[in-house]
């Protein structure tokens, strides 16, 4: 549209390719909204861009006008852009990259505004106006290529942090898999060797899974396992590393924490257990039950053994006092239901 207009500028092409162009840029700030999987945007680029198109109008008889009402346009697009990525900042480079060419971009366009107003008041010649000008079209050209560099570089950079992601979470629970929980046993380590200060562990299972799945189902096996890990992560607490290990198997990092401390977390996950039924698909609701090992990283390293396992011998320990309470019947592999 711009190539048509003429060089006497002609009103209609120069208008038309203007409103085209800021309206182009701002699906730059659409496409970054969508990669934040954000919804809606496109009413206020619309809105911007027709707004940009009455000032034209406006200034129809006003060459200068209308140059600062579309550089200001574009600037304004950019602008925008910049304070999505720094809200919305992904690690990496590409972040930093697609920032500064949008903030090049931007002081190119504030330029043309600088250089039509100080042309219009008359401290600016013309051709002193025209290099500016000149300079800021590099400037948006060439930024335009480099924040698309950018754009790619962040999708690398989220790829990357999803599969990290990915590689230490589980999948069922989306608690911390076991790779993850060991990386935070290691740390919780070092930091003990550091400060002096102790760390424990609670190691749970539920009860009766077996059954349970042998019953209702790997459906009901999967929701009653969800809802386990949930709970632990709500007992917790906010340092706390939860973990599914595997199977009906969990596990609590309580980093900084004494034996009496990770105690009163055990009973209150226990206490939590028994007064939160679960709903499970084709056994209704169902009340759940966990053996419980709770052991101190200094309890462990006293008794020269390894601090999972001393946990994991006093969780069997309290599965066998679970046992031996129930009533020797063919239905005690089963869970409660209520």
């Amino acid at each position: 549209m711009l190539s048509v207009q003429g060089n006497e500028g002609s009103l209609v092409p120069a208008i038309v390719g203007n409103v085209i162009i800021i309206f182009g840029f701002s699906q730059f700030w659409i496409g970054l909204r969508r990669f934040r999987n954000m919804e809606g945007g496109q009413f206020r680029a619309v809105g911007l861009t027709l707004l940009a198109a009455l000032a034209m109008v406006a200034m129809h008889d006003n060459d200068r006008g209308r140059a600062m009402v579309y550089s200001a346009g574009q600037a304004t697009v950019m602008l925008v852009c910049i304070v999505h990525l720094l809200r919305n900042r992904i690690p990496g480079i590409g972040t930093a990259i697609a920032l500064t060419a949008f903030a090049v971009a931007m002081f190119g366009q504030l330029m043309v505004v600088g250089s039509n107003w100080a042309v219009l008041s008359g401290a600016l010649d013309f051709p002193v106006y025209y290099s500016l000008a000149s300079y800021a079209l590099l400037c948006t050209i060439f930024s335009a290529t480099v924040w698309n560099l950018g754009f790619a570089m962040m999708t690398i950079d989220k790829l990357v942090q999803n599969l990290s992601r990915l590689s230490q979470t589980d999948e069922l629970t989306g608690l911390a898999n076991r790779r993850a929980f060991k990386a935070g046993l290691e740390a919780a380590q070092r930091r003990s060797e550091a400060t002096g200060l102790c760390h424990c562990v609670i190691l749970a299972d539920l009860n009766d899974f077996k059954a349970l799945n042998d019953r209702f189902g790997h459906g009901a096996g999967d929701r009653a396992l969800g809802a386990f890990g949930g709970l632990l992560r709500a007992c917790a607490g906010g340092n706390a590393v939860v973990a599914r290990l595997g199977g009906d198997e969990f596990c609590i990092l309580l980093p900084e924490t004494t034996i009496d401390q990770a105690g009163e977390i055990a009973a209150a996950i226990r206490a939590r257990i028994a007064a939160t039924p679960v709903d499970l698909p084709g056994a209704g609701r169902v009340v759940l039950s966990a053996s419980i090992g709770v052991a101190a990283e200094t309890e462990a390293r006293s008794a020269g053994v390894d601090l999972l396992s001393l946990a994991d011998r006093r969780l069997y320990a309290d599965k066998a006092r679970h046992k031996s309470a129930r009533p020797d019947t063919a239905d005690r592999k089963l869970v409660l239901v209520s």
